[in-house]
């Protein structure tokens, strides 16, 4: 876990994945799934941002009447994330910790809405649909091994960090699918939204 805070700790101080422009896939989701599925019940719900960084995505949700909780195991990521919440004005429960350690805890059905960025651990998946409340909704979005191929030496390129066709998909099969794509345009890229029923 050392090793891990240590690298995402440079890569943050040298400004690296800085932006605060949420991803266009979360505000797709958001339109065409989370805001006409959950209603008034979604402004005011519990979300989880895992390995949220600097907070884009918590953010933006807070802005929107949520109540997010960020986990990064970068405390340097979660200071810049304090200070962008501060300036926009919004409160987030921050959690430096591991995702691990996060997944491990006790408490289930806590979350109305998980979001998985650019960030893949095959084993927390149970996890993540365990930490759903009935209704709750899951939006991923990451590599596949699609990116090799198009982008070398863009992205990660070890395996364990590269989805295989449809394993997004089967990983959340248990869950009612509501969109799921691999594209190949200008990225290797997998996009799920699913909701627990």
């Amino acid at each position: 876990m050392t090793d891990d805070r240590q690298t995402w700790n440079a890569k943050y101080a040298k400004g690296s994945h800085d932006s605060l422009t949420p991803d266009p896939f979360l505000i797709e989701a958001y339109e065409n799934y989370v805001a006409p599925l959950m209603g008034e019940s979604g402004s005011g719900g519990r979300a989880l941002d895992v390995a949220g960084g600097v907070g884009r995505h918590a953010i933006w949700l807070a802005q929107r009447g949520w109540h997010v909780t960020l986990v990064d195991i970068s405390d340097e990521a979660i200071s810049i994330a304090r200070r962008n919440a501060s300036a926009a004005k919004v409160a987030i429960d921050f959690q430096l910790e591991d995702v691990k350690s996060f997944c491990d805890q006790p408490d289930e059905a806590q979350f109305d809405l998980i979001l998985v960025f650019f960030y893949l651990q095959r084993e927390h998946f149970p996890a993540f649909i365990r930490m759903l409340k009935p209704g709750g909704m899951v939006v991923c979005k990451t590599y596949t091994v699609e990116q090799l191929r198009l982008r070398p030496g863009q992205g990660p390129s070890h395996p364990m960090h590269l989805l295989k066709p449809n394993e997004l998909l089967r990983a959340f099969s248990s869950l009612k699918i509501l969109s799921y794509r691999e594209t190949v345009k200008d990225r290797g890229i997998a996009e799920l939204v699913a909701k627990k029923v």
